[in-house]
C-alpha cells in the first residue's frame, strides 16, 4: 500500500493512504503528486506536503479568502500570490464587485497540471475575463507592479520551517514591499500554518512579520480534516 508520510513536528507524522496515483513528477521548482484517497478524494501534494484534498478544499479556501473579501467594503482589485490549484481564484471571483484579479504563481507547469487534472476546483474561473495570470517570482512582480490592490490573498506553500526557501515570503521585508502595492484600507490575508499549542511557532512568525508592517493584525483558524489539524490564517489591514 502506498502512503504519503508528512513530518508534522519532532514527535508526530501523518500518513495519507494513496489509492491511485494520477500524476507524479518534478517541475523546475517543486516535486508534485496528484493522487486519489478513498477518504479525501483527489489530493495534491508538493514536495511531500499535502496542499489540498477535494473533500475539504472548500473549507480551507473559503477560510483563506472570504473574511478579507467580506470585510472590505468594495473590493475591486485583488492580488493572489500562489494559488495554482485555482480554488482561491474561484472564491475571489464569487464577489461581483471584483473587477480585476492578478494571480502570480511562479510554477507554470504546476498550474497547467491543475487546470488539466482538477479543473472543477476552479469552477470555470480560469476562463474569467477579469483574470490576469502571471508566472513569475512574486517579489519581482511587486517591484514593477505599477498598480495597487484592495485585497491581497497569500496562498503560498507553508513555511513553518524558518530555513525553508519560502520563508522569505512570510518575512517583514517582503510584507514591506507588498505594502507599497496596497490601496488605503486594503486587507491582506494569508495562510499561516498550524494554530495549535504544539505547533504554533510558524504561525507566530508570520503574525509577527505582518505586525511589523501593519497596525491591525488578527489570527483566525479553521479545522481542515485532511490536514488533521486546526489551520491558521492571518488577516492584516493597511492604514485607511
Amino acid at each position: 500500500m502506498l502512503e504519503l508520510t508528512q513530518v508534522l513536528n519532532a514527535n508526530d507524522r501523518l500518513q495519507q493512504r494513496i489509492d491511485e496515483v494520477l500524476a507524479v513528477g518534478k517541475t523546475e521548482w517543486q516535486h508534485y503528486l496528484f493522487f486519489k484517497s478513498r477518504v479525501h478524494g483527489v489530493c495534491v501534494a508538493l514536495d511531500g506536503d499535502l496542499q489540498s484534498c477535494a473533500a475539504d478544499e472548500g473549507i480551507y479556501h473559503e477560510a483563506l479568502v472570504q473574511p478579507a473579501l467580506l470585510a472590505h467594503p468594495a473590493p475591486r482589485r485583488v492580488l493572489i500570490m500562489g494559488g495554482g490549484e485555482g480554488a482561491t481564484l474561484r472564491e475571489v471571483l464569487r464577489h461581483p464587485t471584483v473587477e480585476r484579479v492578478v494571480m502570480v504563481d511562479l510554477d507554470k507547469e504546476f498550474v497547467g497540471l491543475c487546470r488539466r487534472l482538477i479543473p472543477e476546483w476552479a469552477g470555470g474561473a480560469w476562463d474569467d475575463e477579469r483574470l490576469e495570470l502571471r508566472h513569475q517570482d512574486i517579489t519581482v512582480y511587486l517591484q514593477d507592479a505599477g498598480e495597487r490592490f484592495d485585497v491581497v490573498v497569500g496562498d503560498l506553500i507553508d513555511a513553518s520551517d524558518p530555513a525553508s526557501p519560502a520563508a522569505r515570503l512570510y518575512g517583514a521585508e517582503f510584507y514591506q514591499s507588498l505594502s507599497a502595492a496596497l490601496n488605503p484600507g486594503a486587507l491582506v490575508a494569508t495562510q499561516a500554518g498550524p494554530l495549535t499549542t504544539t505547533a504554533i511557532s510558524g504561525h507566530r512568525r508570520v503574525r509577527a512579520s505582518l505586525g511589523r508592517v501593519f497596525d491591525s493584525v488578527q489570527s483566525y483558524g479553521a479545522v481542515v480534516p485532511s490536514f488533521y489539524d486546526y489551520w491558521g490564517f492571518v488577516l492584516a489591514a493597511a492604514a485607511p
